[in-house]
C-alpha cells in the first residue's frame, strides 16, 4: 500500500510575495546579537564576582587552573569595581571584554593562573580594562 506525503511538496509563496532570509530582515541579528552580548557581560560580571569572592580564601579542592589567590586579593577591588562599571554599560569596548575573556580564562598566560608572569601585568590589564569603560560609559 502506497502512502502519499502531503507536506512533502514545497509550498509557494503568493506571486509577488518575497521570503528573506534572517540575514536579510532588519532587527533580527541585531537584537540576536545584542542578546548575545548582553548574556556574555553577564557571564563576564559572574566571573569576576566569583574570582573576587574566592581571592579571600583558597578553596580546599584544587582546580584544573589553579588560581593564585594572592594576586586575586591583590587586586580583589579592581575586579569588583570593573564587573559593575560591565554590568551598567549596555555597549562594552569588544577588545576589554576580550581583555577580560583572556584574564580569567586563559590558564597558562593570565598573571591570574601563572605565577611565572608579573602581577604587573595583572594590574597594567585592569587598568586598562577600568580606563576604557569608564570611557564607554
Amino acid at each position: 500500500m502506497t502512502t502519499s506525503n502531503k507536506h512533502s511538496e514545497p509550498v509557494d509563496a503568493p506571486a509577488g510575495a518575497q521570503n528573506p532570509s534572517a540575514a536579510e530582515r532588519p532587527g533580527i541579528l541585531e537584537g540576536r546579537n545584542e542578546r548575545t552580548a548582553a548574556r556574555e557581560r553577564r557571564v563576564l560580571v559572574k566571573w569576576l564576582r566569583r574570582t573576587a569572592k574566592r581571592a579571600r580564601k583558597p578553596e580546599p579542592i584544587p582546580h584544573r587552573q589553579t588560581l593564585l589567590h594572592y594576586r586575586a586579593a591583590a587586586v580583589r577591588m579592581e575586579l569588583l569595581e570593573i564587573a559593575a562599571m560591565l554590568e551598567r554599560t549596555r555597549d562594552p569596548d569588544p577588545a576589554s571584554i576580550k581583555a577580560l575573556r583572556e584574564l580569567l580564562a586563559n590558564g597558562c598566560d593570565s598573571p591570574l593562573y601563572n605565577p611565572d608572569i608579573h602581577i604587573s601585568e595583572l594590574r597594567a590589564t585592569l587598568h586598562t580594562v577600568r580606563k576604557v569603560l569608564v570611557a564607554h560609559s
